[in-house]
Parts: C-alpha cells; structure tokens; sequence
C-alpha cells in the first residue's frame, strides 16, 4: 500500500482530481481494470489477468435485474388484534398479500436468475476479443458462454470476475464515509 493510499486501497485525498467541467463525448467516467483469476496447470498456479470495463455495466445489470422472478402472491386475512395486525399498525381486519419467499419453484428461479446474472454481467464486462474455434468473432452472449465454458471456467472464477466489475467503480465502504461532502 502506498502512502497516498488508504488502507481500503482507494485513493487518498491528495490523488483524487477534481472535475470542474464535463465535455460531451469525453467518457470520464469510462472505468478499465482487470479481474485476476486463479487457474492451475499441471499442478502450479497460474493466475490470468482478464480486462474488465465498467461502462454500461450498471445500466445492463438494472435491465437484468427487472427480470428476477417474483415470489407467489396469496392473500391472507389479518385481524387488526393479532400479532401481525398490531404490527402492521392495522385500523380493521383485512386482507393483505403475501409474498411466499419459500415457494420452491420460486427459490429455484431465483437462483437459476442469480446465477445467469452473474454470467451475463461477467460476459458483458469482459473487454476482450471473442473467438470462435473456427476463427470468427463471437457476437452473442450464447457464444460468449460456450467459448468461457470451453476454456474451462468455473462458477468461482465467474462470481470473481463479477466481484471485479462492481469493485472496478466502486470505493470501499470505508472510504467513501469519510470523505467530505458525504
């Protein structure tokens, strides 16, 4: 860790430049990194650096996001005396909807939905040319998917990546209570 550095590795103060204007079209906040993943060969460890980019990722996850599953809804009758009627703060017994978060089908969507997620965030992030075994581009997700899987990737080395992306724009808790004007 550097000395301008803080121990949340964010900037220090003295390294944050300061933005007095925004010119159209000049991607200030165009975010590259790189996401380190572990492999091994033949026994020794062999870490790869993959590129990552952070723009539009935000805005692609928002869109994935709005197609998570939804719990069942059933309706159950409250009376405003019983615990959960106190609780809720009721006037008169009624009915209200319930969201059934242990509904099978349910827990298995939404872990189907987290899991695509994070490959589709990890796919779209990565900032890397896409070859197929025949030698032409891959422009696809689909295609993206099977060459990542082909290479041998792992669940673990997906959710890395993933962890990665959010942490390329992102200062640590830490870090960001303290700076002035938050």
């Amino acid at each position: 860790m550097s000395e301008e550095q803080s121990e949340y590795g964010a900037p220090s103060h003295s390294e944050i430049l300061l933005v007095s204007e925004l010119i159209e079209g000049e991607n200030l906040f165009d975010s590259r990194g790189y996401s380190i993943v572990k492999t091994t060969k033949a026994g020794v460890e062999a870490p790869r650096k993959l590129p990552i980019k952070s723009t539009g990722v935000a805005e692609f996850m928002e869109r994935l996001g709005d197609k998570a599953p939804r719990p069942p809804v059933t309706f159950e009758f409250i009376k405003k005396n019983s615990p959960e009627g106190r609780e809720m703060g009721l006037a008169h017994d009624r009915k209200v909807a319930v969201f059934d978060a242990t509904d099978e089908k349910y827990v298995d969507a939404l872990n189907h939905h987290n899991q695509e997620f994070s490959w589709q965030v990890a796919v779209f992030a990565l900032d890397l040319k896409w070859v197929r075994k025949d030698g032409t581009e891959a422009s696809t997700y689909e295609e993206k998917k099977q060459i990542l899987r082909s290479n041998g990737i792992t669940g673990h080395q997906i959710n890395q990546i993933f962890d990665d992306v959010k942490a390329l724009t992102a200062f640590e808790e830490g870090e960001r209570d303290f700076l002035p004007g938050n």
